[in-house]
């Protein structure tokens, strides 16, 4: 039986979508599928007995033609646990994100999930107030800002499926590059980018 998890920290991800990717209101993103770079940052967080603070999370995502959300899309995904994680955090992260604990990682991978390789990695990841950089060993490298609008306000996006509040901050990436094999190969440097807080549970 699952463990009951709470994560909380800091996030970021960086598409192939110019602007804000149509994900969030299910229709196709830009040249119809989607590659992703994902990386989490764990402030605070508990599987079980198992306290998985300050350790970082990566994730790739290459998708099928499509709504990314749509039930017939199927993605392919690599998920990188941090090098300091020990046996049983890595365990929990990977019970966490490949969805074998619930949450909405269970229904990502009942619906989407088609492969997920798992690799262990050092992650860096640094988050200076509204910019956040990340590097998972020499495979990815993403930075990126949050981008400000009216009146100086940092634009947001809801509804976000990956934070319990639903909501995430928008911004651009300055780099955005990705070397894991030839699935998972590219540079989407100047693309969208969301970053900020997240929580996630499967309480």
């Amino acid at each position: 039986m699952a463990e009951d998890w709470t994560i909380e920290g800091d996030y970021i991800e960086a598409c192939n979508c110019d602007v804000a990717c149509q994900c969030i209101w299910l229709e196709p993103p830009d040249d119809d599928v989607c590659t992703a770079s994902l990386a989490w940052h764990i402030r605070d967080g508990q599987y079980g007995d198992v306290d998985l603070s300050d350790l970082s999370v990566g994730m790739l995502i290459s998708t099928d033609e499509g709504v990314m959300f749509g039930p017939e899309t199927k993605w392919d995904v690599v998920l990188f646990v941090d090098e300091d994680a020990d046996d049983q955090q890595r365990a929990a992260v990977e019970d966490i994100y490949l969805g074998r604990a619930g949450g909405i990682w269970a229904a990502v991978a009942d619906t989407h999930v088609r492969s997920a390789d798992v690799a262990t990695a050092p992650i860096d990841f640094e988050r200076d107030g509204t910019a956040v950089s990340v590097a998972v060993g020499d495979v990815v490298s993403m930075d990126a800002s949050q981008l400000v609008g009216f009146n100086e306000e940092v634009g947001t996006i809801s509804p976000f499926p990956l934070s319990n509040d639903h909501e995430i901050n928008t911004g651009k990436s300055s780099t955005a590059s990705v070397s894991y094999d030839d699935a998972f190969s590219w540079d989407v440097s100047g693309g969208n980018s969301y970053l900020g807080d997240f929580e996630l549970t499967n309480a």
